[in-house]
């Protein structure tokens, strides 16, 4: 989303804004989705969802630029459809309300938020992710490589089902081809035929210990940064316990 010219949002890496939701109602049917995503919409009969605000909400997401992108918010919001158990509850308020706007439609949000900042010192960073916990990962590394210049030893470890999960795949990419002291590593948990995946496979922290804390000679001198799924972080901090 654009700032408004002559607004400043002075956040940190790792904040956060707050988003009001005005009351409204939001047909599924109305989305406007590209084409490569559509099929997999169909697939799962997501057109059918309605969703219904009857009074304002506010919700907070997690920004994905970094200080110096100016006049900007970055948000990686992935939409909250019922859980297959529950298939009978509405979808998330917010998610749905984000996904029906259009562009040039104005909202208000209020900022800057949080406390998940990196701290500064000169230990090796190891940022954990999945799913929109993206959002939070790209700010820091952004941050510290890009404005801060850092030479800390710093590893990105990321885990999405499949290919068509990634993105910001080429921003990484030239990340670590212009920073010798940074490198990011993808592992997929379902991978389909068609993504000729040659790279990790499995769940993301498995990865990460078996190839990399399992032989580090000093893992609790590391700084730890995770943002991801309920059980995503919760494997995490079960391997970290090892």
């Amino acid at each position: 989303m654009k700032i408004p010219a002559g607004e400043v949002v002075p956040f940190r890496a790792g904040g956060f804004i707050q988003i009001e939701c005005p009351p409204h109602k939001v047909s599924y049917a109305d989305f406007d989705v590209p084409d490569e995503y559509r099929e997999d919409c169909d697939k799962f009969n997501l057109f059918r969802y309605f969703s219904e605000v009857k009074q304002q909400t506010v919700r907070g997401y997690s920004m994905a630029n970094y200080p110096e992108e100016h006049g900007i918010i970055m948000l990686n919001v992935r939409i909250a459809t019922p859980p297959p158990k529950a298939a009978d509850l509405p979808p998330g308020i917010m998610s749905s309300y984000i996904w029906s706007l259009k562009p040039g439609n104005k909202i208000t949000i209020s900022a800057p938020f949080g406390k998940f900042f990196a701290k500064e010192t000169n230990a090796e960073m190891i940022f954990i992710g999945g799913g929109a916990g993206m959002a939070t990962m790209r700010s820091h590394i952004f941050d510290q490589l890009k404005r801060l210049k850092s030479k800390r030893k710093i590893s990105f470890w990321y885990g999405a089902r499949s290919k068509r999960e990634l993105f910001y795949v080429e921003d990484f990419h030239q990340l670590a081809a212009d920073n010798e002291n940074f490198t990011w590593h993808v592992a997929l948990s379902d991978a389909i035929p068609e993504d000729n995946w040659q790279g990790y496979t499995g769940f993301i922290h498995n990865v990460l210990y078996e190839n990399y804390l399992k032989d580090h000679p000093a893992p609790e001198d590391c700084e730890f940064y995770m943002c991801g799924p309920p059980v995503i972080n919760a494997a995490v901090l079960r391997c970290l316990k090892i």
